[in-house]
């Protein structure tokens, strides 16, 4: 992808309308004050009324002296060094008012510019996963902010800020894996029981899934109050910590739960190129790739790891895995459960 993707919208038609009014109003205010000033340099020939163009000029000035004259010297002194300067009073006034017009028309291009900018940087965003909270957001929010202050907006400039940000991102981009652990019916799990043994439960299970993720080489994590979304280098990783807190939860309802019901967990994995640095947590990341992950969960059997069939056929061990008969987001479903791989 290059900055040629980026392109700032065209103008709204309104504004361009607006834009072209107000460029034909200067021009008018222009064609006037010469026509006032030509007579100041006309006086200087011999009988310059003689000749028809001078004398259109000389009538449009006393025209207008004489249709705008009695007005300005009703409110203001035209009298200057005792001969009667309405005339430059008016030059004035018109040049004034061109540069009044000329303000209120970049501040409108301006202001819809900056519109278009935001605009355009909302799809950019989308366009390379960029989490809202993640630093390139900051870094890219902060530039944009910096060039909307100016008097004058340069798309150029936003451009290059485009271009510099994407390229930024391919640097940063590399393969990972998702997985996704939610547990099953954790609201209906809670009803009727001890608050204390509620929290006492749930903190001992987020102690066994982190030590999971600490073993199996985690790179970042992101907990919900009852689910979590990690990071891991490899699907291998990924598959082997969901399998883990599977298993682990064996020991951890005979023997660590004080609640009277089980603790059991779905878990879905995904994997692929994404932008990823050390600085944005996993919450503020935005990818497909840990959507599909979610998804699996979503859609996993309580007990199972779902994953896209796709994803582990790279895997050195596929044993346990087993259609799942369903398609999440384009992809088949393959599935773990435990005691299909001939271990516990």
């Amino acid at each position: 992808m290059t900055a040629a993707h980026f392109e700032i919208p065209n103008r709204p038609i309104l504004v361009a309308m607006f834009s072209a009014l107000i460029s034909l109003v200067r021009w008018a205010i222009l064609v006037a004050a010469l026509v006032l000033l030509a007579p100041n340099a006309l006086d200087y020939f011999d009988n310059p009324k003689a000749y028809a163009g001078a004398k259109y000029i000389y009538d449009a000035r006393d025209y207008m002296l004489r249709q705008v004259g009695p007005e300005i010297r009703a409110y203001i002194p035209v009298r200057i060094a005792g001969k009667d300067r309405t005339d430059l009073i008016m030059v004035a006034g018109l040049i004034i008012a061109a540069g009044i017009l000329g303000s209120i028309r970049r501040r409108v291009e301006n202001a819809s510019m900056r519109r278009r900018m935001r605009m355009q940087l909302s799809s950019f965003k989308r366009e390379m996963h960029i989490g809202d909270n993640s630093a390139v957001s900051r870094d890219l929010e902060r530039k944009i902010e910096n060039i909307s202050s100016k008097k004058n907006v340069d798309r150029q400039e936003l451009l290059r800020i485009f271009a510099e940000t994407k390229k930024k991102l391919d640097s940063l981009g590399r393969e990972v894996a998702f997985l996704s652990i939610d547990v099953v019916g954790s609201a209906a799990m809670k009803e009727r029981e001890d608050p204390a043994s509620v929290q006492y439960d749930f903190n001992e299970y987020r102690k066994l899934v982190e030590n999971v993720f600490r073993a199996r080489g985690v790179l970042k994590s992101a907990w919900t109050p009852d689910g979590v979304m990690a990071c891991f280098a490899s699907v291998d990783e990924a598959v082997s910590a969901g399998k883990d807190v599977i298993n682990g939860l064996n020991h951890f309802n005979r023997n660590v739960k004080l609640m009277s019901r089980d603790f059991s967990v779905r878990c879905g994995v995904n994997a692929g190129f994404v932008h990823f640095d050390d600085v944005t947590p996993l919450e503020a990341m935005s990818d497909r790739v840990i959507d599909i992950a979610g998804h699996m969960q979503k859609y996993a059997k309580p007990g199972s790891v779902a994953v896209a069939r796709k994803v582990i056929e790279p895997l050195r061990d596929l044993k346990g895995f087993e259609p799942a008969h369903k398609v999440v987001d384009g992809y088949e479903v393959a599935q773990w459960v435990p005691g299909r791989d001939g271990r516990p």
